[in-house]
């Protein structure tokens, strides 16, 4: 599928670990061009940097430290990118924040206000900056529409989790910016879209989950797995892409069907 995304420029938010590796890498190896990619750890988007370019050397890349609960960061990074690129075709709102799991009564109003910085204003932030692009822009006439965002919810925005309140209320919220700028920019050929991932293996579901809690949701997954970064990453870049050219305004959940789950396995 090298062609699939021939020619565009992408921008990816969490860039230096996880999910948002992982997409960056499928946007250089279905086409992309140019990447744009930011994150908290410079080190991490170096990694990620040289990853994509040991195997897709023509890719151009931009990394910049981003922490995309700050306004002003956010405005400095798009317009550093489109500096370079000219544009944005696709942009992978990734970047997220999970808390240790606690109930409310034991959970700080740091940590709530945390998860709501990163987790909704963070995507509220850098959707709007991509929207204000994007409506700059004219379509490159290989895709058709001026440009795709996916945005990174999760499961527990629809399904309630032990001690996770203000990550499931955080990434519930993304569900409805989702749905409301699809309403909102459809009619200006920008297609937005969200994945809900499962129970995924990256570094920061690792660290915020005890270890016993991983085999647990394998467990109760139908599919008998948690996630891989790899399988949000493909199914972020194929709502990015022309073969879902037909599709906004939706939340597909990666979860290997655990949100079929009505009872014990």
């Amino acid at each position: 599928m090298a062609d699939l995304l021939s020619g565009g420029t992408a921008v990816v938010t969490g860039a230096a670990s996880g999910i948002g590796r992982a997409t960056a890498i499928a946007y250089a190896r279905d086409g992309c061009s140019n990447l744009l990619l930011g994150d908290l750890s410079v080190a991490g988007l170096e990694e990620t940097r040289k990853l994509i370019l040991d195997s897709y050397k023509e890719v151009k890349v931009e990394i910049s430290l981003l922490d995309v609960a700050d306004e002003e960061v956010v405005e400095q990074f798009f317009s550093k990118g489109v500096q370079t690129f000219g544009r944005v075709d696709f942009a992978a709102n990734v970047a997220g924040y999970a808390h240790k799991a606690a109930p409310i009564h034991d959970l700080s109003e740091s940590e709530y206000e945390k998860s709501y910085a990163v987790n909704q204003k963070g995507v509220f932030f850098c959707e709007r900056a991509e929207i204000r692009q994007m409506l700059k822009q004219e379509p490159l006439p290989q895709f058709g529409y001026r440009g795709s965002i996916v945005n990174v919810t999760s499961l527990c925005a629809t399904i309630s989790i032990n001690g996770l309140a203000a990550y499931s209320a955080t990434k519930g919220g993304i569900l409805g910016l989702t749905k409301t700028d699809a309403l909102d920019y459809g009619p200006q050929n920008i297609r937005i879209n969200a994945v809900a991932p499962g129970n995924t293996l990256t570094p920061m579901v690792v660290n915020a989950m005890p270890a016993n809690h991983l085999d647990l949701f394998a467990s109760m997954t139908p599919l008998r797995r948690n996630a891989v970064p790899e399988d949000i990453a493909n199914a972020i870049v194929w709502l990015s892409s022309p073969r879902a050219a037909y599709i906004t305004g939706i939340s597909i959940p990666v979860d290997g069907g655990m949100n079929l789950q009505t009872g014990p396995p």
